[in-house]
């Protein structure tokens, strides 16, 4: 698609979103597949939906914040491992990569409402809840039920390895490690899926701003 010329707003679509999409969709479907009723109570309850408590809310804050502070504090020794090389991303795919980071979908943004409100939804609705339904909601209870303590390290590894198209070597695994293990321990030490929807948001947030920043004609912090 890049070597098309398609712009990167239906490549990102196209490949990032639509397979988010299926597995938001995969989380229904394993939902059902259990036997249970579509309904809202059952739904919450077996997806860990319900109420957040005041400690459910002081988890969720402290995985802010303690995510932030592990990913600068983990960065030093995530590099000891830069040197175990995994694979070279193709030039066109570090291309995309590079245009989304500056918010380029390949046309003006400026006065682009419609394509702000479709990044900022859209990517809560198949990034986010796609993710955390998946992970949080329906495969960490089970790996509780199969593993007992330990399920949420299990958990966070494998979500970090889910995300292996970005690991081109092993000191990115490691520098995911302080986002993936710390979310899933969070989420079986609460009960609660929550935490998990709310800081993986925050921590995705940077691409809705940066595409505010152009739909507003503004120039993006650093230069962009």
């Amino acid at each position: 698609m890049m070597r098309a010329g398609q712009p990167r707003f239906g490549i990102f679509f196209a490949t990032f979103a639509a397979p988010l999409a299926l597995m938001l969709l995969a989380a229904f479907v394993a939902y059902r597949l259990e036997g249970r009723p579509w309904r809202w109570a059952p739904f919450r309850d077996r997806l860990r939906l319900g109420r957040m408590s005041r400690s459910t809310w002081a988890w969720t804050v402290a995985l802010v914040l303690g995510t932030w502070a592990l990913q600068w504090a983990i960065g030093p020794v995530a590099g000891w491992f830069d040197g175990v090389t995994f694979y070279q991303w193709p030039r066109e795919f570090a291309d995309f990569m590079g245009g989304m980071g500056q918010a380029d979908f390949g046309f003006d943004l400026r006065g682009r409402w419609d394509v702000f409100l479709v990044m900022l939804f859209g990517s809560f609705i198949f990034n986010i809840l796609g993710e955390e339904f998946w992970w949080r909601g329906i495969i960490l209870p089970r790996q509780e039920l199969a593993l007992g303590k330990w399920a949420w390290l299990v958990n966070g590894v494998l979500w970090d390895l889910f995300h292996f198209f970005y690991h081109t070597s092993l000191g990115s695994v490691v520098a995911y490690l302080p986002m993936t293990v710390p979310l899933a321990w969070v989420a079986q030490r609460t009960g609660s899926t929550w935490p998990g929807i709310i800081a993986h948001y925050v921590g995705n947030i940077a691409l809705p701003i940066g595409i505010l920043f152009k739909v507003l004609g503004l120039a993006l912090p650093g230069g962009g």
